[in-house]
């Protein structure tokens, strides 16, 4: 072999070593080099030094403290003592921040918010580095508390029927000083067997990857105690976006809540302002056995002075004189149904109101001549006290402002009710009625395009 040809090979095969040496160097720190080259050809955009700003989170400020070099961020720091779901992005968040030197990154699901307020307090500082001038907004230290109006005592809710599953919602809910002290949330099947029991058992499985559900009814309760109320809670689907362990459809579980705070309220309402006079209540519709319930009541100088109970037939018959005529028998060992409705009617005269009156299916447990199922009754008392109360409240205090309610859930047709209204010196000054679908188009404007149609007269 000649020499020159011998020399020429021996050089490539240095040269090629010193390329596959080369290739496992990048390959093994391939981050610092690479973070090497871009210092050395970013251009210096920072004033070196350490720089805090501050954004509005999901549950309170978040403080972020970031140190840049003259042409990079070098660390991120972020404080934010009343945000629960900083957990979830911190420091994932940060650590994509500053792989890619920008805020343009991607928010942790299911901590949106809370991801964009990191986000815009990088960005505060950022500039703040930069030299540049900005405002930033006044986050402040504690959120303002929630002025609510709630009566101690403890309020139950039951779902009125039975879901397709075969359960219904259970809601327990105590106040204290007005706080919620306590609160659970179940669900009864129709064999009288509890969700949260079954669940722990192995006995209701959702999905093996998911918490269990008692777990994820443990997380939304403890959010509702955390918050003091559902704000945030749901989307307009009924699930969360806010509480990331959590998959399960959550309309019951905020029926049941809101329903324990509204009798809460009405309790206090009911302290201190009925109006005087009579209220009658008719069941919306005969039940399965061809009747429907009847509520009289007067009140005088906000105490219930007088109280009747009874039930028609679809024939115009009262139960309470077919009681009496012996046409209407239950069984021959109890009192008749009209001792028994005599006695409930006694039970709320005497205690101004239904507290410890029904247990949760309906029946009684503290007047021990009193066998028949209650909720009809409770119903017709509570909606007349509803009235009463409406009526004080309308007379005297509605508060200016504008306010919005949105279905819980789509109709059979696919759309769910909006209503807007405006109140202004006690009068209702502007009110909207519309109907949103699935696909977010209002019925009012497809009413108006002739692409909702009912019937052409």
């Amino acid at each position: 072999m000649k020499e020159g040809s011998w020399k020429t090979k021996k050089n490539g095969l240095i040269g090629l070593a010193a390329l596959i040496i080369l290739g496992i160097v990048l390959i093994l720190g391939s981050n610092p080099l690479y973070k090497a080259l871009d210092n050395m050809a970013r251009p210096a955009i920072y004033t070196p030094g350490v720089y805090e700003a501050s954004a509005k989170g999901y549950g309170g400020p978040v403080k972020v403290v970031v140190t840049v070099s003259s042409k990079s961020i070098e660390s991120i720091e972020v404080v934010a003592e009343k945000d629960t779901l900083l957990s979830q992005v911190y420091p994932v968040l940060t650590d994509s921040i500053m792989a890619r030197q920008t805020t343009e990154v991607d928010a942790v699901s299911g901590a949106t918010i809370t991801s964009d307020a990191v986000k815009n307090a990088v960005d505060l500082a950022l500039a703040q580095a930069r030299g540049e001038a900005i405002e930033e907004e006044t986050v402040p230290e504690t959120e303002p508390a929630v002025t609510a109006d709630w009566k101690d005592g403890t309020y139950k809710y039951e779902a009125p029927e039975f879901d397709d599953n075969g359960y219904k919602d259970l809601v327990s809910m105590t106040i204290e000083n007005n706080t919620i002290t306590a609160l659970t949330w179940d669900c009864i099947s129709k064999d009288g067997e509890l969700k949260s029991q079954l669940s722990m058992d192995g006995k209701y499985v959702m999905t093996e990857s998911n918490p269990k559900w008692h777990e994820q009814a443990e997380a939304v309760v403890a959010y509702v105690m955390e918050h003091q109320g559902l704000d945030g809670l749901i989307n307009s689907e009924g699930y969360t976006d806010t509480v990331a362990s959590v998959s399960i459809n959550l309309y019951g579980f905020v029926n049941g809540v809101k329903d324990c705070l509204k009798q809460a309220s009405e309790a206090t309402a009911t302290e201190s302002a009925w109006k005087d006079g009579s209220y009658k209540y008719e069941a919306p519709e005969f039940d399965d056995n061809g009747y429907k319930d009847l509520v009289s009541m007067t009140i005088e100088n906000n105490t219930i002075t007088a109280l009747t109970w009874d039930c028609i037939s679809k024939d115009g018959e009262l139960k309470s004189q077919l009681s009496m005529d012996g046409k209407y028998v239950m069984t021959e060992s109890n009192p008749k149904w009209h001792e028994q409705a005599e006695a409930v009617v006694a039970y709320v005269m005497e205690h101004q109101g239904l507290d410890g009156l029904i247990n949760s299916e309906g029946y009684t447990d503290t007047v021990a001549s009193v066998s028949i199922n209650l909720y009809g009754f409770v119903n017709g008392v509570k909606d007349c006290l509803k009235q009463a109360s409406e009526a004080t409240a309308t007379e005297s205090a509605w508060k200016d402002g504008s306010y919005k309610y949105e279905a819980p859930e789509f109709d059979d047709n696919g759309y769910k009710d909006l209503v807007s209204m405006t109140i202004e010196n006690n009068t209702i000054t502007a009110l909207t009625w519309d109907c949103i679908s699935k696909d977010g188009e209002l019925k009012s404007q497809l009413s108006m395009d002739g692409k909702y149609v009912m019937t052409e007269s």
